[in-house]
């Protein structure tokens, strides 16, 4: 089990790796109007950057940014620094966290220092040494992330990304469903704002 999902960990964030997805989006925030729309992204594992547009404001994040590895605090809008609490799922996810449920795994190692929790979906086991953990079917694909702000995000493996986000928090729900997946040139420019 631990092979086979690092393994999925490398291809996920490869550095040579580039893709764009579109995902059909419902985004039910506890207060506040139901979202409905679509959000595209492109992954640039070059340099660790997700830049993504959104046909309408999702979970208060607005209608296009970008996510970079490693950068804590929200969603960075086009030109702009990120803002405290926006995300694109309800809930404070760090930009890591995000980028680890739209590319299907953590880029932060297994904790080899915790214990296995067996369950009847697979097994639970702690991501690094935080209060994250990671929910590995008996294949090795990670299908449920858990973070220490309470959300959990469940997953349906895909190829190349989940076919299913699934988001739930103390804010609110959040639902990206897949429509398309392909590489991505390198000519090929993001759509401006």
């Amino acid at each position: 089990m631990l092979a086979a999902y690092e393994s999925a960990r490398a291809r996920a964030w490869d550095p040579s790796r580039q893709f764009k997805a579109l995902f059909k989006a419902e985004v039910s925030p506890k207060v506040g109007p139901i979202g409905h729309g679509y959000l595209s992204v492109w992954w640039d594992g070059t340099n660790g950057t997700l830049a993504w547009r959104a046909s309408a404001p999702l979970g208060g994040a607005g209608r296009g940014g970008f996510l970079r590895k490693g950068k804590r605090g929200g969603v960075e809008a086009d030109g702009g620094a990120p803002g405290p609490h926006q995300s694109l799922f309800p809930g404070r996810l760090t930009t890591d966290d995000i980028l680890a449920c739209l590319l299907g795994v953590h880029e932060s190692a297994l904790s080899s220092s915790s214990p296995f929790e067996e369950t009847p979906r697979g097994w639970r086991v702690h991501i690094d040494d935080s209060k994250r953990s990671v929910l590995v079917d008996r294949e090795g694909e990670p299908i449920e992330f858990s973070f220490p702000t309470g959300e959990t995000v469940k997953l349906q493996p895909g190829e190349g990304v989940p076919r299913r986000i699934e988001a739930n928090g103390p804010d609110g729900r959040a639902v990206l469903t897949l429509e398309s997946y392909s590489s991505w040139s390198k000519g090929e420019e993001v759509p401006p704002l």
